[in-house]
């Protein structure tokens, strides 16, 4: 007979942080599916708020990048809803934001980053989007000024990724340590460290109301600069 073996171990096929990407995911459909079940012409509730939310993303877009902006609505509302959902479950005991994890920020990045090109190459293209980057120098200068532009463009998904990824994981920590204070000093039986607890029991909901502004905060920061590089990249304009 063969052996059995005493312990099998089991493992998640995939990283915990797709799994919470596909909970924000799901968390988004749902209210979706609660604001347009019932629509009225005279919004009410979910579809009240859905609409106010996509109003101040729409309204950014067409200040960021004129009357051609409608084509890229779902793209902006789509960055939005998914950072700032993720963003705001980090804040729910037992969840953390799958922003917080870098490799989510990088794809996100990724996205904004193909998009723009893609996008720019596509309304313009692609001898005018190149052109573009050649800037108005001397022709000597121009591949100092494509390298220069080159170094900016592959920049931009950097800072985008660890600019979301550092202020997320900030958020998360400090109130990771605000439990663990609790925790150590709580059951300690010494009076002074069980006065000390009340410490972080007193910041907790302070740093939840800074997690939920910085949460909605970068999700704007985000999809701005998102509308900033697709603005650039479509709009015809020479040097813009």
């Amino acid at each position: 007979m063969s052996a059995v073996p005493e312990s099998v171990e089991f493992h998640l096929p995939f990283d915990s942080s797709i799994l919470m990407s596909v909970l924000t995911v799901g968390v988004i459909a749902l209210v979706s599916w609660a604001g347009t079940r019932k629509l009225s012409m005279v919004p009410k509730g979910c579809q009240n708020f859905l609409e106010w939310i996509l109003g101040i993303v729409f309204q950014f877009a067409d200040d960021m990048i004129g009357p051609q902006a409608r084509r890229y609505y779902p793209l902006f509302a789509m960055l939005f809803f998914f950072i700032v959902v993720s963003n705001l479950m980090g804040l729910i005991p037992g969840f953390f934001s799958s922003t917080s994890r870098l490799s989510t920020t990088v794809g996100l990045a990724l996205v904004v980053f193909f998009s723009t090109h893609y996008l720019g190459i596509k309304e313009r293209g692609l001898g005018a989007y190149i052109k573009h980057w050649l800037g108005p120098v001397p022709v000597w200068l121009k591949p100092f000024m494509f390298l220069i532009e080159l170094i900016g463009e592959l920049a931009r998904p950097l800072s985008l990724s660890f600019r979301l990824f550092g202020n997320i994981l900030a958020k998360e920590i400090l109130l990771g340590v605000l439990c663990m204070l609790v925790v150590i000093f709580l059951p300690s039986g010494n009076i002074i460290q069980q006065v000390l607890t009340l410490v972080p029991v007193i910041l907790r909901p302070l740093i939840i109301l800074l997690g939920v502004l910085v949460s909605i905060i970068q999700a704007f920061v985000f999809m701005i600069l998102a509308m900033v590089y697709i603005g650039g990249a479509v709009q015809a304009q020479e040097g813009h």
